[in-house]
């Protein structure tokens, strides 16, 4: 599946519509359940082996990540991407979660990102701060890289690391201090915002230091969507209920998705599924 052909699913018409939300007839839902299909093709074991075998060699890296686009579409489709920042970079990167701009070299070892994140360009994301109670916090007395200590006396940047939750959307040069351990699933993060506390889930915050704004749903809409966890199901179960998904949620739409998507946890209860790591 090429980047071309990605574009040109994406141009066609997107089904009949009413009220700016996509109607949920039968023949829009099977091509749109086609769709997913091709989107989401695992590409051959044999290539995904040489990508990673290959990608040792930094030169090689510009050319390999051509290649990924070329194969797979882009970073939000392509597994042998999530392989590579996992195995070689130490970040998690969870399906069709992408970032604008940012390699997974570019995000500290230890980042955990789940499934369905938007993370837009200019994003920075920090793990330590200088120590600032040493006589001086100058990188010298704390970082073994500048040449001058055997080893770091601070902590390790993988030793602080930021797990952003599904389905959270961080805005344009968004900054994120070490301070913060977590954003939440279904969160916000305003463009601009400098991140100093954990953000909780399905909240809207923005400023500096970025502060709550308000919450994305009524409380009662939030704990069905919380619950139901829906980015674990397979894409072409989404599909199925497109037109939730294509328009605000309200509370009288409230039941379709709840009967859609029940509590995860009662799906999964007596199973052995360990889903910690959105990989």
């Amino acid at each position: 599946m090429t980047l071309q052909n990605n574009k040109n699913i994406a141009r066609e018409g997107s089904g009949s519509s009413i009220g700016g939300s996509v109607r949920r007839d039968s023949e829009f839902v099977a091509r749109l359940r086609q769709r997913a299909r091709i989107l989401v093709k695992k590409p051959p074991t044999a290539y995904s082996r040489i990508i990673l075998a290959l990608y040792r060699w930094r030169w090689l890296r510009p050319f390999i990540f051509l290649c990924i686009k070329r194969m797979e579409g882009n970073v939000m489709f392509s597994p042998t991407w999530r392989i590579i920042a996992r195995i070689y970079h130490g970040v998690v990167l969870g399906e069709y979660s992408y970032a604008v701009g940012i390699r997974p070299w570019m995000l500290p070892p230890g980042t955990v990102i789940g499934r369905y994140c938007s993370i837009a360009e200019g994003v920075l994301i920090l793990r330590r701060n200088h120590p600032v109670g040493f006589p001086s916090h100058h990188p010298l007395f704390f970082n073994a890289k500048v040449g001058l200590l055997d080893h770091d006396t601070i902590s390790e940047v993988d030793s602080n690391p930021l797990r952003i939750g599904d389905d959270v959307w961080l805005g344009a040069r968004v900054i994120v201090l070490p301070a913060c351990k977590e954003i939440g699933n279904g969160a916000v993060v305003s463009a601009g915002a400098v991140v100093s506390k954990d953000v909780p889930p399905y909240t809207v915050v923005g400023g500096n230091p970025a502060q709550a704004i308000r919450r994305r749903f009524p409380l009662e809409v939030e704990a069905v969507v919380a619950a139901s966890e829906w980015w674990r199901h397979p894409i072409e179960e989404l599909v199925e209920h497109i037109d939730l998904f294509t328009q605000e949620l309200t509370v009288e739409m409230l039941e379709r998705f709840r009967k859609a998507f029940p509590p995860w946890n009662e799906r999964t209860q007596g199973t052995s599924r360990d889903d910690k790591l959105p990989i």
